[in-house]
């Protein structure tokens, strides 16, 4: 009998066993075949870098021409990482807004006067005194000299490079009248930057300055609320300012100085690469701008005299006896800028009291 139930027992289990087995195989799903692995996703593009570059005058000046050599050159030396926007005519602001906006980083460069920069780095209206320059060659060996470059660290200072200037030439008077003498500029309401040098000039010649901003100056020539205003012959024509002042007269009272300019702050975020490629690009700009001025400025001639303005050659000799007597009255007011115009004066070889 034990026997016989050790046996039963046995059978029980096994039975158990198998069925147990069994039942575990039917509830097995069949195994799923491996996913096939994903290709890899291609990397993103890097984002494109804009530069923004910015000036307050017409799209066929020298100004606008030469931004887009700047674009073309830059774009190809930095194989399209980088697209460059040219907005001329004021489109982002007066030069001051524009100077604004390199110090917030929030426009890249600009192509700016000091006229402008002086409201920043208040020792360049030195460089702005009326007839402090006797011709282009002698301005521009002070701009590129120490005095220049001691400048443009203070450029730095405030958040603003200085890439590299322009060789340019001299502000002269336009008017509803000839100017002959500066007995002719009594009592004129004269448009100005707003810069201490330039006030200084016509309030020495007996005019009156009037800042205003240059995108406002044609209706204001146009309705006399100004009689006149200064600037390069080149800028005069492209802005049509002949049209409501026929009268253009050869003061050359003061070297303009046009500087390419970039924001520290946005260059600070740009790679080292993009950074060269915008100091090697802007250098080529500028010597083709160079050679565009000598015959814009030819041209510029020639369509106003065939446009009916009178240009007018004055003996300057009597405008800068009265105007030099202003230079150290100005210097006083700038802090260092009497030890900065002592400097100039060294470098060009003249006196002042």
């Amino acid at each position: 009998m034990f026997r016989k139930a050790i046996a039963v027992s046995i059978i029980a289990a096994v039975i158990l066993t198998v069925s147990g087995c069994g039942g575990s195989q039917s509830a097995q799903k069949p195994a799923e075949a491996p996913k096939p692995a994903e290709a890899p996703k291609p990397a993103p593009k890097p984002q494109k870098i804009t530069i923004k570059i910015a000036h307050v005058v017409d799209p066929s000046h020298h100004y606008q021409i030469a931004a887009l050599k700047f674009k073309e050159l830059i774009e190809k030396k930095t194989d399209g990482k980088v697209e460059v926007q040219a907005f001329p005519n004021s489109q982002l602001g007066s030069e001051r807004a524009i100077l604004e906006g390199l110090q917030m980083g929030s426009i890249e460069m600009g192509i700016i006067t000091s006229g402008s920069l002086a409201n920043f780095v208040p020792e360049f209206a030195v460089l702005d005194l009326g007839y402090l320059f006797k011709d282009v060659d002698e301005a521009m060996k002070v701009i590129d000299g120490p005095v220049g470059q001691e400048l443009a660290k203070k450029m730095s200072a405030v958040g603003i490079r200085r890439l590299g200037t322009m060789r340019y030439g001299f502000r002269s008077v336009y008017a509803h009248k000839p100017i002959k003498a500066p007995a002719d500029l009594k009592g004129m309401k004269i448009r100005t930057m707003e810069n201490p040098a330039h006030l200084a000039i016509f309030k020495a010649l007996g005019a009156s300055p009037l800042p205003m901003a240059y995108g406002e100056l044609y209706t204001a020539l146009q309705q006399k609320v100004v009689d006149g205003a200064e600037n390069l012959m080149d800028l005069y024509c492209n802005s049509k300012h002949y049209e409501v002042a026929k009268y253009y007269s050869l003061t050359n009272h003061v070297y303009c100085i046009v500087m390419w300019m970039v924001s520290e702050k946005a260059l600070a975020k740009m790679p080292e690469d993009v950074q060269k490629a915008i100091v090697d690009s802007t250098k080529e700009a500028l010597v083709f701008e160079n050679d565009l001025i000598l015959k814009q400025m030819a041209d510029s001639k020639k369509k106003l005299i065939e446009a009916g303005v009178v240009i007018i050659e004055p003996d300057i000799a009597p405008f800068r006896q009265i105007v030099k007597a202003s230079w150290m009255d100005v210097a006083r007011k700038i802090s260092g800028g009497e030890d900065l115009l002592k400097k100039v004066a060294a470098e060009i070889g003249v006196t002042v009291k």
